[in-house]
């Protein structure tokens, strides 16, 4: 299996000046990476399918192709694409091609035109993917720690340096976003939910704001905006000093972390870079950030562009997924008690397991998008 590693920049290269350029290579796999063609299964990063697109009258899919945001794109996750890429040939026998990003709407566009047709995204972007195509349609989501839906979630912090967490704290000694006015932060995309949407939608409120086009145009409310392309690179701008403050979900940062003091994903909770953390991140090992400010949001969804699959296929998949079997693969639903273990979604009780969930379930989301 061939593989890339988006992730494997150096410091600088975190900062990108807006999520919304392309690169050259990014736009060459949208215009050839196609669906349902007959290839072996791998990892890319840009295609080298240069294939027909399939067309509507394509009798059924001949191969599975993923597309992944660029925060599971790292080398970090090979171990659970390959172990979800063995789920998706058990589920209904076909190679499942892995497609690699280093930007968000990238991904975002491929499940949208159907040169994917299925993807990990989250809220926001499935949210605009099913905008630009209705055809694109939410399918499951990791559980809440019963195995439901109702508190499915993650957690969208805003974290800045321990050593300056007492600059960020008012009059009263409790820590508030008073202080973020002036300073460099690192946000993730501009189509990322936790990311951007959700922390710019607080700072937005807590200033009274105009809107969260002042949060992203240096000059404007911070001295200097940065956007590290992954939750991963914008907490590397964090931790490596380039930023007074960023924001960053759990979920993808977390392996790289230990809980110094405090509570899990609470205001004042202080994390540390593990003395085992991988690149870049290796360079970083034990330095600190505490918590200011977090917010639930709610699971990222796995969804299909319907027009790219047919439905006996994606049924089946969608069971395969939702079953027993995949919620006890250890490379998908990872041990967070194994500091070595590596998966996909962290698993905090034995009830956790992916679940269905319908379009509307996003529309909280939707709301602060609007």
């Amino acid at each position: 299996m061939k593989v890339t590693a988006p992730f494997s920049l150096s410091r600088r290269q975190f900062v990108v000046g807006t999520a919304a350029l392309f690169s050259a290579g990014a736009m060459s796999f949208l215009a050839g990476c196609t669906p349902g063609t007959d290839s072996p299964a791998s990892e890319t990063e840009g295609s080298q399918d240069d294939s027909p697109a399939e067309t509507a009258s394509t009798p059924a899919t001949q191969k599975i192709s993923m597309v992944w945001l660029p925060d599971t794109s790292s080398t970090e996750f090979s171990v659970a694409r390959d172990a979800w890429a063995a789920e998706i040939m058990a589920a209904c026998g076909l190679e499942c091609e892995m497609v690699l990003t280093t930007d968000y709407n990238v991904a975002i566009e491929a499940i949208a035109s159907g040169k994917a047709n299925m993807s990990s995204l989250g809220a926001e972007g499935y949210i605009q993917a099913n905008k630009k195509n209705s055809s694109v349609q939410c399918s499951f989501i990791h559980s809440d720690a019963e195995g439901g839906i109702d508190g499915a979630c993650y957690y969208s912090r805003i974290a800045v340096p321990t050593e300056k967490a007492g600059d960020f704290k008012d009059s009263s000694g409790k820590f508030s976003l008073d202080s973020l006015e002036g300073g460099t932060f690192s946000f993730v995309s501009a189509t990322s939910t936790s990311g951007f949407k959700v922390p710019a939608a607080g700072i937005v409120n807590h200033f009274g704001l105009a809107s969260s086009d002042d949060l992203t145009e240096a000059g404007k409310f911070f001295s200097e905006v940065l956007f590290g392309g992954s939750h991963q690179g914008s907490l590397f701008n964090l931790v490596s000093g380039d930023a007074d403050a960023a924001a960053f979900c759990d979920t993808d940062t977390d392996m790289f972390l230990t809980l110094v003091s405090g509570a899990e994903n609470e205001v004042g909770a202080v994390y540390e870079v593990r003395d085992n953390a991988e690149a870049p991140f290796d360079t970083l090992r034990g330095q600190q950030f505490t918590i200011i400010d977090v917010t639930p949001v709610l699971n990222a969804p796995y969804s299909f562009n319907h027009d790219a699959i047919d439905d006996e296929t994606r049924k089946k998949i969608v069971a395969h997924f939702c079953s027993d079997t995949v919620a006890n693969n250890p490379q998908i639903f990872y041990d967070p008690d194994d500091e070595n273990a590596k998966g996909l979604v962290k698993r905090t009780s034995d009830k956790m397991r992916f679940v269905e969930v319908t379009d509307s379930w996003y529309d909280p989301i939707r709301k602060i998008s609007s």
